[in-house]
C-alpha cells in the first residue's frame, strides 16, 4: 500500500516543524527553511518498486539543504534523482549550480552536501541503493547536481517513464512492483551511463582504473577467495594501492564486493520462479559460503531476512491486498 504523509492535519503553528522531521526521518539530517514558518503545505505519496523507492511530493516554496557537518559516516548510502513535475528550483551540489524546470531529471547524491531551493511544485524523488547502479561510484560522482535528461535516448525515456508512474504509480506499486523496479534500475543506469560516456570520467587514470577493477570483479562474484588480494593481484598492483583507489571512490574492496553479491541475491529472491534454489544455495552461487552471516549482511542492507523477503514477494503475489512493503529501506 502506498505511504502517505501530509501536513494538512497538523496544528498550522507545527507544519513546517513536522515536514522537516518527515524529510530527515526519510533521508539523513536536512534543514528546512519556509517563506511562512506556519501554514506549511506539503505532502507525500510514497510507493516501493523492488529496491526503489518512489516518492511523490507536492509543497509550496521552500529550502532543504544538508551541511557538511550534517553528513555522517555511514549515513545514507543511496543516490537520489528528482523529476519536476511543476514549478522550478535551484539544485546546488559539490559546487554546481543548476536551475530545474518541469521534465528536467537532476541527480544528487543523499551522503554529500546539498542545497534545493524550490518554487511551489510537484516532483517525483527516486531513491536507489547506490549498490543496485551497476556503475563506478567515482564516475557516477561527477555528475551529482546536474541535469541527466536528454532530447532522446535513456534520459528522456526516463523522464517519461516517470512520468507515467506519477499518473498511475498506484496500480504499478502491486505484486509486480518488483519488476517495475527493476525497470526503473536499468533505464535510470542508462540516463547515467549516457551522460558518462559524454563526459570525461573524473579522477584520471585511478577512475579508470577503478571502473576496469569493478568490471572485473563484476563477472568474478561467483568466486568464493575474492580477497582484495586476489583483485590486487589480477590487475597487478599493490594491496595498498588497490585500497586506495577504492579510498578515493569513497567505498572499500570489501564493501563493493559485498554490495553488488547482495544485490544479485535479492534479484534471484525475487525472480518469481516457482522452482528458486533454496536460499542457502543462492547465496553460495554469489560467493557467500556462510548462510549465516549472508543472512545477516542481507538484512543489514535489506532490513529484512532473506527468506522474509522471498516471503513478502510470494505473499503479494497471492494475495496483493495483504502484502507487506518489499524491496530495502528508504535510507
Amino acid at each position: 500500500m502506498p505511504m502517505f504523509v501530509s501536513t494538512a492535519d497538523r496544528p498550522v503553528e507545527d507544519r513546517a516543524a513536522f515536514w522537516r522531521h518527515t524529510v530527515s526521518q526519510a533521508f539523513g539530517p536536512l534543514e528546512l527553511q519556509a517563506e511562512a514558518r506556519e501554514g506549511f503545505d506539503g505532502r507525500i505519496v510514497g510507493h516501493t518498486f523492488g529496491p526503489v523507492q518512489m516518492s511523490d511530493v507536492r509543497a509550496v516554496a521552500h529550502v532543504v539543504s544538508r551541511a557538511g557537518r550534517h553528513v555522517l559516516p555511514g549515513g545514507p548510502d543511496h543516490y537520489k534523482l528528482s523529476l519536476l513535475l511543476r514549478g522550478s528550483g535551484v539544485v546546488e551540489q559539490a559546487g554546481r549550480h543548476v536551475v530545474v524546470g518541469p521534465g528536467d531529471l537532476v541527480l544528487y547524491d543523499l551522503a554529500r552536501p546539498v542545497r534545493f531551493a524550490l518554487e511551489a511544485h510537484h516532483l517525483l524523488a527516486l531513491t536507489i541503493p547506490r549498490s543496485a547502479i551497476p556503475l563506478s561510484p567515482a564516475h557516477v560522482a561527477s555528475l551529482s547536481g546536474t541535469l541527466l535528461a536528454s532530447r532522446n535516448g535513456p534520459g528522456r525515456l526516463t523522464v517519461s517513464f516517470l512520468t507515467a508512474l506519477a499518473a498511475d504509480g498506484e496500480a504499478a506499486e502491486g505484486p509486480y512492483g518488483v519488476h517495475v523496479g527493476e525497470a526503473l534500475v536499468n533505464v535510470v543506469t542508462g540516463a547515467i551511463r549516457e551522460r558518462l560516456d559524454g563526459a570525461p570520467p573524473a579522477g584520471g587514470a585511478h577512475a579508470e582504473l577503478f571502473e576496469r577493477i569493478t568490471e572485473w570483479i563484476e563477472r568474478n562474484l561467483h568466486r568464493p577467495g575474492l580477497s582484495p588480494e586476489a583483485v590486487a593481484r589480477a590487475h597487478h598492483v599493490s594491496v595498498r594501492q588497490l585500497h586506495r583507489i577504492f579510498q578515493a571512490a569513497g567505498t572499500t574492496v570489501a564493501a563493493h564486493v559485498r554490495a553488488r553479491r547482495l544485490d544479485h541475491c535479492r534479484r534471484e529472491l525475487v525472480s518469481g520462479d516457482p522452482r528458486a534454489d533454496r536460499v542457502s544455495v543462492i547465496a553460495a552461487r554469489w560467493g557467500f559460503s556462510d548462510p549465516t552471516s549472508f543472512s545477516r549482511a542481507f538484512r543489514r542492507a535489506y532490513g529484512v531476512a532473506p527468506r522474509d523477503y522471498r516471503a513478502d514477494r510470494r505473499e503479494c503475489e497471492v494475495a496483493p491486498g495483504e502484502c507487506r512493503a518489499y524491496g530495502g529501506r528508504a535510507g
